[in-house]
This record gives C-alpha cells, structure tokens and sequence, in this order.
C-alpha cells in the first residue's frame, strides 16, 4: 500500500477540523484543535520514522550486498577460531625441538624449514582481483584475501609458476598455504591439486619432472596423494594412503622438502609422503603448481598464500645413505669416558628416529679419539664410545642390535696433525656407514 506523505495527512485533519468546527460552533474548539495538533505530529513522526528506517534498511542490505559479490573476501575455519582465541600459541614445545645440521626436525618427523630464504612473496604489492606480478600461468587467476592476508586463487586448469631469481639447489623446502573452499563431492570430482618439481622454469607441462599429487575431493577420494615421476630414467607411480579429507574447506599449511633424490611432505608440520629416490635426471630445480577444474562458476576456492622457498642443508638421512659414510663431532662424551653428555641426544634422537622409520638401513659405528693418552687406552675407548652409541639407540628407539655394528679405531686414523684443541676435537668423532 502505498503511503500519503506526512504533509497531506496534516490538511486532511485540519480541514476535518475546520468543517466540525463549523458544523459544531458551541463545542470547545481550543481543546479539541489541540488534541487534533497532537495527534497529527504523531502520525507525521511516525512517518518520518519509517522513512529513516526505510533508507537505513536498504544502505545495510548495500553493504551486504556489496561484500558478499565481492570476490576477493574468504574466512577459514582457522581464520575463525582466532578471533574467539586471541594469544594462542602455536609454537612447537622446545622439548620437541631438535636443530641438527639438516634443520629442525623434531623426533615426531615434522619440519620446521630454518635454512637460509632464497625467495618469499605475500602479494603485499599487488592489488586485489589481478594476477600477481611475479607469478606466470597459463590459465586465470586473481589476488583475494583470506583471513586478512592475500592469496592467489586459481581457476581453470593449468600451471602457476612462481617466477624464482636463480634455479634451485639440491637441498631446499617450499611451503605455503593452501586454502580451498565450497567443495563439495558431487561437484568436484575432477579437482586435482598438485606440485610439480621440473628442470625448466615452463607454464605447460615440462618433457620430465616429478609430482605429488591431491584429489580434491572433499567427500569422495581425498585420502591418497598420486607420486608420479615422468620422462626420466626411473620411473614411479604409486598412491600414499593418507585421508585428509578433514583438512580441506580450510586452511593447510603444506612443506614439501627436497634433499638430493629424496622428497617429503608435510601437512600442517605431519609428514605424509617421503620418497627416497623420486628425484632422478637432474630435475627439481624449478616448481610449479598445477590446478585441475577450478570451476568459478561452482565458486570453488582453490589459493595458495605465503610461499617461502629456503636453502636447506643436506638431510642426515641423505647423508646416512651415502655409500663413503660419514662423521660427526656432534656425539660428545665425558673426558677419557664412554658417558654421552646430554648435548648429544639431540643428534641421537634424530638418528634413531630414521632408522626407526626405516627398517632396511643398517648401519656401522665407528669410534675414533685424539692422541692424548696411551694408543692401547684410546683404541679401547674408541671401542666403548661406538658401543655406547649402539645401546643409545636401541634402548630409546628399539633398533635391533644385528642392524648396529660397532668398530673402534683409536687414535689410527686422524684427521689432521693434534697440534692444538680444535685439531684434537675435530679427531674425537663418532663414524656412520651402512652395510
């Protein structure tokens, strides 16, 4: 219905006034005008009311209106609990910390990467709803925010290539994080996410690479990742077994670590791949991201944010598997004991835990000290020292003793001349080669 304005509503009741006033002329008119008066100003503020209500409403459905078209604005369920969880600490406890030469590995089989950065990039210059200017591709994309921070949210199918300074060594972790949305299985069926690791910087599928692979199907086939190594000399595909369909529709942060021919990943700090020899060929040096069926008009959510790229040094495991071995002075004992100070347990534990994971590595433990002192003594203290490694990691991490040989060799093989402290401690090490 639609409504008279406040003004012709005043005349309508003046005049009703005026005719009964004439019609009446013996009634108190004074009394009744003023009632009437009263009456009318009510009836125009009630209008007036409604009108600022009317303009009110229809500027709150704009604004709602203007940020749900926008596409640019997305919320995790992480993003979410934050703002009811302020000053929570995510930080890993120090006891599960370790901080050996090859990274922070903790006895779990996290990563947390601490190598030097090579390349970092958060999108801070790059305006929302274009493409960002260090990336390349050969589909669609634009810049969006998630949870405050900017992301690149794919579309289509294709490649996303982050464009690097220099090629990658041998020995690095990539992480970021991925973030989708809207998933749902009848839908997205076809949706892949995957990282491949090439020889070229190229925005097409290269001649040969190596990939890891995600169906991103929230309640269909999400619990496998696809490793694939393509156009090398060796080839591999195979699934992992691993459901993280509880992780998709949100926030993961993903690292994936290449030292030499080995490649691991890890979902927020879990690994759930580790390949020894997908690396072959000389590829590896080059990433690129690859996207399946990115359906916008499904508004899916496909974006990566917060990519890291860092030089990391070379894995002990890699090193481990070496067919020359290698030594270490990071297993410190008491003067003239087989007694290992606690300062070792850090490159104890993480040892004990590779050799835990893996069943097939045997390995011989070879003690070697200084020259100070009597040769007979040393070479018997060599021998205790290889022994007390062995005990260590079969006691606290269950490694059979017919997997650990021990070998001591005195003061017969230095390194150097023992003419000061620093030569005789470099001479103090503890030897690893498999059998």
């Amino acid at each position: 219905m639609k409504t008279i304005p406040h003004w012709i509503a005043l005349n309508y009741i003046f005049f009703a006034i005026a005719m009964f006033g004439l019609a009446s002329p013996g009634l108190c008119q004074s009394k009744f005008i003023k009632d009437l008066k009263k009456t009318a100003e009510e009836a125009a503020k009630r209008t007036m009311d409604r009108k600022v209500e009317e303009k009110t409403s229809q500027a709150t459905e704009d604004a709602v209106d203007m940020i749900l078209d926008a596409p640019n604005i997305f919320r995790s369920k992480r993003g979410q609990i934050k703002d009811t969880e302020e000053g929570t600490d995510n930080e890993l406890s120090p006891e599960n910390k370790t901080s050996g030469s090859s990274g922070a590995v903790t006895v779990a089989g996290q990563f947390i990467p601490d190598g030097q950065v090579m390349y970092k990039d958060q999108f801070e210059r790059d305006a929302l709803g274009d493409f960002p200017s260090k990336w390349e591709t050969n589909s669609g994309g634009e810049v969006v925010t998630v949870d405050g921070f900017k992301a690149l949210r794919t579309s289509g199918t294709g490649y996303y290539i982050p464009n690097l300074p220099k090629s990658l060594p041998d020995n690095y972790a990539v992480e970021f994080d991925l973030f989708t949305y809207n998933l749902d299985y009848k839908t997205t069926t076809p949706l892949r996410f995957a990282i491949h690791l090439v020889s070229q910087p190229t925005i097409s599928k290269a001649k040969k690479g190596a990939k890891i692979e995600m169906p991103l199907w929230y309640k269909g086939a999400s619990n496998y990742f696809l490793v694939e190594s393509y156009g090398t000399t060796s080839k591999l595909n195979n699934k992992i077994p691993y459901d993280y369909t509880d992780k998709l529709n949100d926030l993961i942060h993903v690292t994936l670590v290449k030292n030499g021919k080995r490649v691991r990943l890890f979902l927020d700090e879990i690994k759930v791949v580790d390949i020894p020899t997908l690396i072959t060929d000389d590829i590896g040096h080059y990433i690129q991201f690859y996207v399946r069926s990115v359906d916008l008009q499904k508004d899916l959510v496909v974006a990566f944010a917060n990519l890291q790229i860092t030089e990391e040094g070379e894995d002990l495991r890699s090193k481990l598997l070496k067919k020359e071995g290698f030594s270490t002075t990071a297993i410190l004992f008491h003067t003239a004991s087989d007694q290992i100070l606690s300062s070792s347990f850090e490159f104890l534990n993480e040892l004990g835990t590779i050799l835990r994971e893996d069943g097939s590595i045997k390995i011989q433990i070879i003690g070697h000290t200084d020259s100070d002192g009597d040769q007979n003594s040393n070479q018997i203290l060599s021998e205790n020292r290889a022994r007390a490694v062995a005990a260590y990691l079969s006691e606290n991490f269950g490694v059979e003793m017919d997997r650990l040989m021990t070998l001591g060799k005195g003061e017969s093989e230095p390194l150097n001349e023992n003419s000061n402290a620093n030569e005789k401690a470099a001479n103090r090490r503890v030897e690893f080669k498999t059998f």
